[in-house]
């Protein structure tokens, strides 16, 4: 039933910011679909089920987006928030090496910004905003993806490259932190209102987060310029 609930519901809410045409709308309406299960699996502490229900949505979300920009690409530039700047970005890197993706002092203070940012409003908005950012940022990332396989010589080889491995732990990170962070935020509430905090806190999950978010950096550090040639290939 979750799973149709998040099918359907990725697919109404990409259809509805295609239609709509509100660029700002795109990542609250994507981040809206997974939130109501996320929040009820965390306050009933069922940890694992929101890290697993959270990391099947964002696949979903990337197939979604990822269709809907190779169908309507004029809209999807229009309404995908930074998706025009960051394709153009990485087609730069991938056709020069040069840029932020393969530079590592350019693009880890982004990335501890990014986790930053992310992770106060974990706690703030109990990972309702950390939602809405984190789906922003798989957006662009996912039209950036569609552009690639629409353009390359070998579609098949960008479909297998477009999403890079270090990415991919990102996601993960970023998940497993938003579940130990939004338990922390229900439990800071419940102390505000004078009661005694009741959510046990998800340490390994939070481990978790913090262990794939380095790992990340270290990642794209030393593949990064193995995967500009692997995907400049691809580009022909």
């Amino acid at each position: 039933m979750i799973v149709l609930f998040l099918t359907v519901g990725v697919t109404l809410s990409t259809i509805a910011s295609f239609v709509f045409g509100i660029p700002w709308l795109m990542p609250i309406l994507g981040a809206a679909v997974p939130y109501p299960i996320f929040f009820l699996q965390v306050r009933r502490q069922q940890y694992k089920s929101a890290f697993w229900w959270m990391l099947l949505w964002g696949v979903l979300q990337s197939i979604g987006v990822i269709v809907a920009t190779i169908i309507a690409p004029q809209t999807a530039a229009k309404v995908i928030l930074r998706g025009e700047s960051y394709t153009a970005e990485m087609f730069h890197w991938i056709r020069t090496g040069e840029g932020m993706e393969g530079t590592l002092r350019l693009f880890l203070p982004n990335h501890l910004l990014h986790y930053g940012i992310f992770c106060i409003l974990c706690i703030v908005t109990i990972s309702s905003a950390a939602l809405i950012f984190g789906t922003w940022m798989l957006n662009y990332m996912n039209f950036y993806v569609a552009q690639l396989i629409k353009i390359s010589a070998k579609p098949w080889l960008a479909a297998i490259l477009g999403w890079y491995p270090w990415s991919l732990v990102r996601v993960i990170g970023f998940i497993a932190t938003g579940v130990a962070l939004a338990a922390l935020g229900l439990n800071l509430f419940t102390r505000m209102r004078g009661e005694v905090p009741k959510f046990a806190f998800p340490k390994t999950y939070m481990l978790i987060g913090i262990t794939f978010v380095i790992a990340d950096i270290i990642i794209k550090g030393v593949l990064a310029p193995i995967w500009q040639k692997l995907l400049l290939s691809a580009l022909g």
